[in-house]
């Protein structure tokens, strides 16, 4: 579907943008990098690295720049990795340049606050011309290690076979294996919720509570992904895979998560407000727990470990308070609905 060496432009000059931006450069693609932040503009074409991703090496030959007419003139494939909460913002801004447009794909995780929409929905709203040729892009893939070359799979998930396959093409290396997956709920959904998971997770590496607990957290975090997903009409397997289950343990253990280690800040005692003012990147469980709570409502799905993490962030409960409460509840069997061979 794409042409030979297309023109693509990245939107969102972040860990993850940055990394696929020179990951696409390198393979010979004609890129553009747009981020809003001229201060980083001048990081990233002066020292061709990002002062907290130095494993970094940006090529020469990817362009960078803060204004969005240059970036998108000529483009007609665009990856969007800008964090969630400025999604929309970005597309309106980004829509008076976009003339030809064959491929999008959508690579940031989370789920709009109010709105409820997912990230491929957000973008269609701000351009319709997207509509039926719009990919999401998720999976276990720390910006750190793609940026070296440590293999990495991942998953594009798309309505149409030809965009998700068009997006397999475009990023796929000997140490990048992409997946395709027609499940674009379950792959969104996926990749939102388990941030907030990975906050729980971090909690209990404040808490000193060990691999026990954040085992129990994981695979219960699974349960309620895969049971408010078959209420929003995802498929239940693909929580079970790369996007769900491979994106939630990688979240919720790694060194480099941004999300774990807010929750093990709160877990050592800072207020919310403390944690959040020391990181130095978007943790975007933050705000997705939010959007979480009122998914669990609106659908009104059993999922006591999100409702939990959001008083803590948002209503001041104790973090010990909430584990105590989650172990504390009404015994009942494993998996519903299992019936018993008498």
């Amino acid at each position: 579907m794409t042409k030979t060496n297309p023109k693509i432009c990245v939107l969102g000059g972040g860990s993850w943008g940055a990394t696929i931006a020179s990951h696409l450069a390198k393979k010979e693609y004609s890129v553009h990098l747009w981020e809003f932040m001229d201060s980083q503009v001048e990081e990233m074409k002066k020292n061709r690295t990002l002062p907290f991703l130095k494993q970094l090496h940006i090529p020469q030959s990817l362009l960078i720049s803060s204004n969005m007419e240059e970036a998108l003139q000529g483009t007609s494939i665009i990856f969007s990795v800008v964090p969630s909460q400025f999604v929309r913002s970005t597309w309106k801004k980004a829509k008076p340049f976009i003339s030809e447009l064959e491929l999008v794909a959508s690579f940031s995780k989370g789920i709009e606050t109010d709105t409820l929409k997912r990230m491929t929905e957000v973008i269609v709203e701000e351009c319709p011309e997207a509509s039926e040729k719009i990919a999401a892009v998720s999976g276990p893939s720390h910006a750190e290690e793609v940026a070296i070359g440590i293999p990495t799979a991942i998953v594009a998930a798309s309505k149409h076979k030809a965009i998700a396959e068009s997006t397999q093409n475009l990023l796929s290396t000997s140490n990048l294996r992409i997946y395709t997956n027609p499940d674009v709920v379950g792959i969104e959904l996926s990749g939102a919720l388990k941030n907030i998971f990975a906050i729980a997770c971090g909690a209990c590496d404040g808490l000193h509570l060990g691999d026990n607990t954040k085992s129990a957290l994981i695979t219960r975090g699974l349960n309620e992904m895969s049971k408010l997903g078959e209420k929003m009409r995802a498929k239940e397997t693909t929580f079970f895979g790369l996007a769900g289950m491979g994106d939630l343990v990688v979240t919720c253990l790694s060194q480099h998560s941004r999300n774990r280690l807010l929750g093990e800040k709160i877990g050592i005692g800072k207020s919310v407000k403390e944690a959040l003012k020391e990181m130095t990147m978007v943790a975007e469980g933050y705000p997705t727990a939010k959007s979480a709570y009122q998914l669990v409502k609106k659908y009104n799905s059993d999922c006591p470990i999100l409702m939990e993490i959001y008083q803590v962030l948002y209503e001041g409960k104790n973090i010990k308070d909430s584990m105590h409460d989650l172990l504390a509840r009404p015994a009942h069997g494993e998996i519903e609905n299992m019936q018993w061979n008498l």
